[in-house]
């Protein structure tokens, strides 16, 4: 398959009528190419013949060079979402335009301030009790990083004070190269998953920015840390950090430890350990998801729609979200992207469908722009629940 970009502009008209829908990929997105194996598509290697690209490396190569009938997945200024600093910023914005709104961010965000931003920095520091101690706990987080990298845990404060009086600003470094962080409230009362800390991950797709369509995949799964959860050793990975990867990496890891649930397991243990209702998940929780994921969408919409005028641009995400010990939900990040590796069951009974349904979405999308109907007349929406369904404009 191949891997770089063409010079020449992709062509206009793309699909065959009555054909097999045509699907390219780039070197990098073997994940991707496998589970779309089982679509009826045809994958080929010359991208302007495709109606889908995939990629994963370098995707503004592409932005330009679409034609009107052809689809991406990759939205230009989706860093307005993933990009931790960014969606904060979103978040804030958005909530000081509508101050009496029934649901904010401060709804399904945990308190969060951007530390290279003046004004979020002062405030933060303004909260902070003049003697630190340990039930004050934050986390810091790298803006555009990722799989938990650069995360720590922290109570102490002294070195933001010094770094303050020093500087007047705070200068992060990581692996040689300056990065903008957020700090969050460390949510402590986490709900506990046989005693260990635990987050939801979602997947969910904006399928198109005009009209808007967004959609969530209602599976997902519960990550759990391979020790039991402690409001101490603030640094060990195996207690705090719920991200696979980080997970995997540490040199404690157990191989034979469970690191994920699936969304039943999940309702089963709630019903049971914690007297959920029976309907939890279809009646409570999904639908808070879905709300936290519009209200984040409809912060990030100036930015998202400033796309090139041809070809279709969406994006598949993923969302972390932490349920406390009242079964609220609380994002703590959104990713573009998401992993797609079948590394286990429990991933790979998700990730199978909810790739073959987004990647169903967009083709049918496409079919009906090329015929000039409205997308409301989508057929299906293979397995996902609305989230923003806004008519034509």
């Amino acid at each position: 398959m191949a891997s770089t970009a063409p010079d020449t502009t992709l062509a206009p008209e793309t699909s065959s009528p009555g054909g097999d829908p045509r699907v390219y990929f780039d070197a990098a997105s073997i994940n991707a190419a496998r589970i779309l194996a089982g679509l009826p598509v045809k994958v080929v290697d010359n991208a302007p013949e495709a109606d889908l690209l995939w990629i994963r490396k370098n995707p503004q190569a592409w932005y330009d060079k679409l034609g009107p009938f052809q689809a991406i997945n990759h939205i230009p200024l989706e860093r307005s979402m993933i990009r931790k600093a960014d969606l904060a910023r979103s978040l804030h914005r958005h909530g000081a335009s509508e101050p009496q709104a029934a649901f904010s961010h401060a709804d399904f965000l945990p308190p969060t301030y951007c530390l290279d931003d003046f004004e979020e920095r002062s405030a933060f520091v303004s909260q902070l009790p003049e003697v630190d101690h340990p039930e004050n706990l934050w986390i810091l987080k790298p803006s555009n990083l990722s799989r938990g990298e650069g995360i720590k845990i922290v109570w102490k404060f002294d070195w933001l004070r010094s770094a303050l009086r020093k500087h007047g600003e705070i200068r992060f470094g990581y692996q040689g190269r300056k990065i903008e962080y957020v700090i969050q409230r460390y949510i402590k009362n986490v709900l506990l998953l046989d005693g260990k800390k635990s987050e939801l991950r979602i997947y969910w797709l904006i399928a198109c920015l005009d009209p808007l369509l967004v959609l969530m995949y209602p599976e997902g799964t519960a990550r759990m840390t391979t020790q039991p959860y402690k409001l101490d050793d603030f640094a060990n990975p195996l207690i705090h950090i719920t991200n696979t990867y980080q997970q995997k990496k540490h040199a404690g890891y157990n191989p034979d430890a469970v690191l994920k649930w699936s969304f039943p397991q999940l309702e089963e243990y709630l019903v049971k350990e914690k007297s959920a209702p029976a309907s939890f998940l279809g009646e409570l929780l999904r639908p808070r998801l879905r709300q936290s994921l519009s209200y984040s969408v409809r912060a990030s919409i100036e930015s998202l729609k400033q796309t090139p005028p041809s070809g279709l641009f969406f994006g598949l995400f993923g969302a972390d979200f932490i349920l406390d010990d009242r079964l609220t939900p609380w994002l703590t990040e959104i990713q573009k992207g998401p992993g797609l590796s079948q590394d286990d069951d429990v991933k790979r009974g998700v990730v199978f469908p909810m790739l073959k349904g987004a990647a169903s979405i967009i083709l049918e999308i496409l079919a009906l722009k090329r015929k000039g109907r409205p997308l409301t007349a989508l057929s299906s929406t293979h397995g996902y629940e609305w989230v923003i369904r806004d008519p034509p404009s």
